[in-house]
């Protein structure tokens, strides 16, 4: 999986969003490492959405009533919330794997 996608369905799994909040969740999470300039952010989100891993917000009563009419709000879909878990446990095993071959041997000098 894309680094941005894995970060915008993380954002995401928290609550609706909409692009520049998911931006700046996206950075925050990532301890400010990744940061979603708004091409990569925007062809991100439609490619999350013809995946249907992420759906926009069409309805009136899910956005805030004091948000604008131009914002774009996004939520992430069962089938989303699937594969940011997937890729979780992947990146977990990944972890434990460098964990273990990190590790001093015995015989090995500093």
């Amino acid at each position: 999986m894309k680094t941005p996608w894995y970060y915008i369905l993380l954002a995401l799994a928290a609550g609706s969003r909409h692009g520049l909040a998911i931006a700046r969740d996206v950075h925050t999470l990532s301890g400010g490492q990744v940061r979603l300039w708004p091409a990569t952010l925007y062809g991100s989100l439609e490619e999350l959405c013809e995946r249907e891993l992420i759906e926009e917000l069409v309805d009136e009563p899910e956005r805030p009533p004091d948000e604008s009419e131009r914002r774009r709000y996004y939520r992430i879909t069962r089938a989303g919330r699937g594969m940011l878990a997937a890729e979780t446990e992947r990146l977990a095993g990944l972890v434990r794997i460098a964990r273990s071959r990190t590790r001093r041997r015995s015989g090995e000098t500093a």
